[in-house]
C-alpha cells in the first residue's frame, strides 16, 4: 500500500476527519439552535401526549409499534424528558445526528472506493471527506436539519446507513476467515437498524435493493451467478416486510395516516414526480438557491403534459451517460439516488408533491457523483485543495442564509410566500403566524389572498374565526368556525372554539355537542374537557360538570381552576367539607388566586368560622386593595373573632 493510502487510513487522520466534520457542521447550523418550533412542530411535538411522559411511552406508543414511527416518537420523548419543551435540545439532537449521518456516510465512502477500477483508486482517497463534507453543508439540508419534524428523513436515514455499512462489512468478511458467529452478529446488528429506521420512517424499505445493486456492482462477471441465493436472501427480507405491513395496516402501497394517498390519481401523481425529480430535487441539489418550505407544485389535471416528457427525456439520456461511463462509482451514485426516492417519489401518492427532506437520504449519491467528478478533473493538488475550500465555503455561506429563513415562523413563511404567491396554505400559514405576534390587520389580508386563491381554504376561514373572537365579535366567529366545519374541517380545535365562542354569549346548551366532538377527536385535551365541565355546570347538569372536571385533572393535575369549579359545585349541592377540600388544593397551587380566597372565605363565613375566613379576606385585600366588600367582610370578622380592627 502507498504512503498516501496509508496515511488516509490512519487512526489519526480519520479522527482528524471526525473533528473537520464535526466543527464544519456546527459552524454551518450553529444559527439554527434556537429556531423555533415551526407549522407541523405544533402537533407532532409540542401537543402529542404520546411523547409527554417518557416512562409511560411502552404503555402509550410502544417501541414495536412501528407504523407509528415509534423510534421517531421515543427520540421526540427522550428530548422532552431532558428538556421539557425548550427548543435548543431538539435543534441539538437534530444537528448531531446530522453530523453522524455525515461521518458515517465518511467509513461507508471508504467501503465504496473498492467498487472502482483498481487503476484508479488512488485518485478517489479523498473521495469519502469530499462527499460527506457536501452533504453535511448543502444548503438543501437545511430544512431536514431545521425543522424539527423533518427529523424522520433526518434519523432514518443515519440508521439506513448504518444498516448498509455493517452490511458491507458483513460481505467482505464472509467466507474470508472471519468466524461464522462474527458475521451472524454482524447481520443481526444490520437487522435491528433497519428496525429502528423502519420505525423512524419506511423510506428504509429500499435497503434490500440497495443491498442487491451493491452486491451486483462489487461482484466480477463470472461470479454474479453466484449471488442468487444472496439476492434471493436479501429480497426476503423485503417480502417479510411488505406482508407483515399488509397484515398490520391492510395495504402495501397506502398511507393509512394520509388520506390523500388512497384520492390521488397514482399515474398522475408518478408523471408529477418525475417532473419533480428534474427540476427541482437535481437542480436544486446543483445549485441550491430559491429553496422553498413549500413549492408552488400542483399535481397534473392530464396525462400528457410537454414539462414530464422533456424530464423524462432528460433522465433517459443522463442515464444513458452515466451507464456508458465506465466508473461503477457514478452508477452505483445514481442508482442510490433513484432507487431511494422510489418511496416518496414514484405511484405512491403523498399530500405534498415536493418538499426538500426528502432528498436528505438520495442525496448521498448525488454527492458520491460530484465528489467522484471533482476528483477526476483536478489537474494539480493545490489548486484541487482551492477548489474545494471554495465551494465547501460558498456551500456553508448559502447553508447558513437559508438558516435565517428558519429563525422565526414569519421570516419562514414570508420567505414562503414570496416565493410561492399562487399557493392558498402558504398564505393562510403566514397569517397565522402574523396572528401569533397580534398583528391581525395583516393576517386578515393574508387570509384574503389565501381565499382568493382557493375560497374553499377551510384553515383560513377557521382563521377569520380566530380573529373575529379576539375583537369579541362573537356572531363572526361562531359564523367561520361552522363554515370551517361544514367544509369537512379534520381539526378538533374548530370544533372546540366554535364551542367556546358560544359560551361567550351564553348559548351553553349549544356549546355542549361541539366541545364533546372535539373531545371525540382529542380525548387527551384538558382545557376541552374542563370548558366542556364549565358549559354543564351552567346548565347546571352537575354530575356530568364533575366528570368532565374529574378528567381534565387525570390529564393536568396541577389544573387549579378544575379544582376550584369542582369546589364551586360542591358548594352549591352543600357537600361544604368536599368544597373546602378542593378550594384547598387549588390555593395550594395557586395561592395568590383572587378567586379561590374569595371562595374560602365565603365557605367559612357560610359556617361561622370567622377566625379561619380572616386571612383569606387579609389576602383578598391586598391581592384587590379595591375589594370594598373584602374590606367589609374582614373588618365584620375580626369583630366577631375578637380580633380588634385591621
Amino acid at each position: 500500500m502507498s504512503p498516501i493510502l496509508q496515511t488516509s487510513n490512519s487512526i489519526t487522520y480519520q479522527l482528524k476527519v471526525v473533528l473537520f466534520l464535526s466543527c464544519l457542521g456546527l459552524l454551518a447550523f450553529y444559527g439554527t439552535l434556537h429556531s423555533p418550533f415551526h407549522y407541523d412542530d405544533a402537533h407532532a411535538i409540542v401537543e402529542n401526549p404520546y411523547i409527554k411522559n417518557l416512562s409511560d411511552f411502552q404503555e402509550t406508543v410502544g417501541i414495536q409499534n412501528i407504523f407509528n414511527r415509534s423510534v421517531l416518537l421515543f427520540s421526540f420523548a427522550l428530548n422532552q424528558h431532558i428538556g421539557e419543551l425548550e427548543v435548543f435540545g431538539f435543534h441539538l439532537a437534530n444537528i448531531l445526528i446530522h453530523i453522524l449521518t455525515a461521518i458515517v456516510w465518511y467509513f461507508l465512502v471508504r467501503e465504496f472506493i473498492q467498487i472502482e477500477a483498481s487503476e484508479k483508486r488512488h485518485l478517489l482517497k479523498k473521495l469519502p471527506l469530499v462527499c460527506s463534507a457536501i452533504h453535511l453543508v448543502n444548503p438543501l439540508s437545511v430544512q431536514t436539519v431545521t425543522y424539527i419534524s423533518s427529523r424522520s428523513s433526518l434519523l432514518a436515514t443515519f440508521f439506513y446507513l448504518l444498516a448498509f455499512y455493517l452490511f458491507v462489512r458483513a460481505m467482505k468478511t464472509w467466507g474470508g476467515g472471519v468466524s461464522k458467529f462474527a458475521n451472524i452478529l454482524t447481520l443481526a446488528g444490520v437487522l435491528f437498524f433497519l428496525f429502528l429506521g423502519i420505525g423512524t420512517k419506511e423510506i428504509v424499505v429500499t435497503f434490500p435493493l440497495m443491498a442487491v445493486v451493491y452486491l451486483w456492482t462489487v461482484t466480477p462477471g463470472e461470479k454474479k451467478l453466484s449471488l442468487i441465493p444472496k439476492v434471493v436472501s436479501i429480497l426476503s427480507v423485503l417480502v417479510v416486510f411488505l406482508t407483515y405491513r399488509y397484515l398490520q395496516q391492510g395495504n402495501i402501497f397506502s398511507l393509512n395516516a394520509d388520506p390523500v394517498s388512497g384520492d390521488t390519481s397514482r399515474l398522475l401523481y408518478l408523471l408529477g414526480q418525475i417532473k419533480v425529480i428534474v427540476n427541482y430535487y437535481l437542480l436544486k441539489f446543483l445549485v441550491p438557491f430559491n429553496l422553498n418550505f413549500e413549492p408552488d407544485i400542483v399535481l397534473y389535471e392530464r396525462v400528457f403534459n410537454w414539462d414530464w416528457i422533456f424530464s423524462f427525456g432528460f433522465l433517459i439520456i443522463a442515464g444513458y451517460l452515466i451507464f456508458r461511463n465506465k466508473s461503477k462509482i457514478i452508477q452505483f451514485g445514481a442508482l442510490w439516488f433513484i432507487v431511494t426516492l422510489l418511496p416518496t417519489s414514484s405511484f405512491i401518492p403523498l399530500k405534498q408533491l415536493a418538499t426538500e427532506h426528502r432528498i436528505y437520504l438520495p442525496g448521498l449519491g448525488i454527492s458520491l457523483i460530484l465528489g467522484w467528478i471533482f476528483l477526476n478533473l483536478r489537474k494539480n493538488l493545490a489548486l484541487t485543495r482551492i477548489l474545494l475550500i471554495t465551494i465547501l465555503s460558498l456551500l456553508s455561506l448559502l447553508t447558513i442564509n437559508r438558516s435565517l429563513d428558519f429563525r422565526s415562523e414569519i421570516s419562514l413563511w414570508e420567505d414562503t410566500a414570496h416565493k410561492s404567491p399562487q399557493k392558498a396554505l402558504v398564505h393562510n400559514n403566514l397569517a397565522t403566524a402574523y396572528m401569533g405576534i397580534n398583528e391581525l390587520e395583516k393576517a386578515k389580508v393574508q387570509l384574503e389572498v389565501a381565499l382568493s386563491i382557493n375560497p374553499l381554504q377551510i384553515d383560513s376561514h377557521v382563521n377569520l374565526g380566530h380573529i373575529a373572537g379576539r375583537q369579541k365579535n362573537w356572531g363572526k366567529a361562531i359564523e367561520k368556525f361552522d363554515l370551517g366545519i361544514t367544509l369537512g374541517t379534520e381539526k378538533a380545535d374548530t370544533f372546540y372554539f366554535s364551542g367556546l365562542a358560544r359560551t361567550y354569549i351564553g348559548k351553553y346548551a349549544e356549546a355542549i355537542p361541539f366541545f364533546q366532538k372535539a373531545i371525540d377527536m382529542k380525548p387527551f385535551k384538558s382545557d376541552y374537557h374542563f370548558d366542556l365541565g364549565n358549559a354543564f355546570r351552567s346548565e347546571k347538569l352537575f354530575d356530568d360538570a364533575l366528570n368532565e372536571f374529574r378528567k381534565t385533572l387525570e390529564i393536568q393535575p396541577n389544573h387549579f381552576k378544575a379544582m376550584n369549579n369542582r369546589g364551586a359545585i360542591y358548594w352549591a349541592l352543600g357537600a361544604l367539607d368536599q368544597a373546602e377540600n378542593e378550594f384547598k388544593n387549588a390555593l395550594a397551587l395557586q395561592p395568590n388566586l383572587p378567586d379561590i380566597h374569595n371562595n374560602l372565605a365565603a365557605l367559612y363565613l357560610k359556617r361561622n368560622d370567622f377566625k379561619s375566613a380572616i386571612p383569606h379576606l387579609s389576602k383578598l385585600v391586598i391581592l384587590q386593595p379595591e375589594n370594598s366588600k373584602a374590606k367589609k367582610l374582614l373588618h365584620f370578622s375580626m369583630g366577631q373573632a375578637g380580633e380588634g380592627t385591621p
